[in-house]
């Protein structure tokens, strides 16, 4: 089954009374319980894809379905991972990942809204840390706190702008482990769409990936490896360096054609 389904979605905005193109024809559809990332060099529009399937913009032509009925707006059954933290400093880890259960369970009781935000802050590992402010935590904690507070929401849809790009390098690996093992124990599977300049990060967590160049998807690459996934093992596959080439090469062919519409000046 299609979870969401883009058809040749365009979107422009104006800017001091000039138009804008910002997506042209878009076209992908992603299955359910399907992980997909998005990459792209910067200004191919990714994370623009993303506010569309997120509902916060609407195409200026085009449609964008999920479960094959047509999507207007935000609704209940996405969630989102921002790149920056995006948690209110005045409340506590506890009380962020709450905010974000009462979002889509208007009706739960305290004490159930309680327990579900510590199990999900005990399965990010900060089990101790409920009652911390985020100026008591590291960048890579309050990240987790962040990711803990949308698997906490149970959406359908998980989009992820992003979202480890703010951390250091070992908080980036740590965080990337988590979030594939989150998904292999899951009793119910989540569609998710990540955007990511990171290609390691891409080949490890993704079933497939969608090269963006021109505001539109040029390339659409499966990637075939059983999971779980460990990045050691997969690292070391002749798959994985075919896999990292052939995305390289769409990069170094943005950065040709950038080069070669310039002119040099002596």
């Amino acid at each position: 089954m299609k979870k969401i389904r883009l058809e040749h979605v365009y979107l422009e905005y104006n800017d001091d009374n000039n138009k804008y193109s910002a997506l042209e024809d878009l076209n992908f559809s992603v299955d359910e319980g399907e992980f997909v990332t998005i990459i792209g060099s910067s200004g191919c529009g990714k994370s623009t894809t993303l506010s569309i399937l997120s509902g916060l913009r609407e195409p200026t032509a085009g449609k964008f379905y999920i479960d094959d009925k047509e999507s207007i707006g935000t609704d209940k059954n996405r969630s989102v991972v921002f790149q920056h933290y995006s948690l209110f400093p005045w409340m506590t880890s506890k009380k962020n990942v709450s905010f974000g259960i009462k979002q889509v369970k208007k009706n739960i009781s305290r004490k159930e809204l309680n327990e579900r935000a510590k199990e999900y802050l005990k399965l990010v590992g900060l089990e101790g840390f409920e009652n911390k402010y985020p100026y008591q935590l590291s960048g890579g904690m309050q990240q987790r706190v962040a990711i803990a507070r949308t698997l906490a929401m149970e959406t359908d849809i998980l989009l992820m702008d992003e979202p480890f790009g703010a951390v250091d390098a070992k908080n980036r690996e740590t965080l990337q482990d988590l979030l594939s093992e989150l998904l292999e124990n899951e009793k119910s599977k989540k569609t998710i769409v990540l955007v990511t300049h990171d290609i390691d990060e891409a080949i490890l967590l993704s079933d497939r990936i969608l090269f963006m160049r021109n505001k539109k998807i040029e390339r659409d690459i499966e990637v075939n490896f059983h999971r779980p996934r460990k990045r050691e093992d997969i690292y070391k596959t002749k798959h994985y360096r075919n896999l990292r080439q052939e995305i390289m090469s769409l990069f170094y062919k943005d950065v040709g054609e950038s080069i070669g519409n310039k002119e040099v000046v002596l």
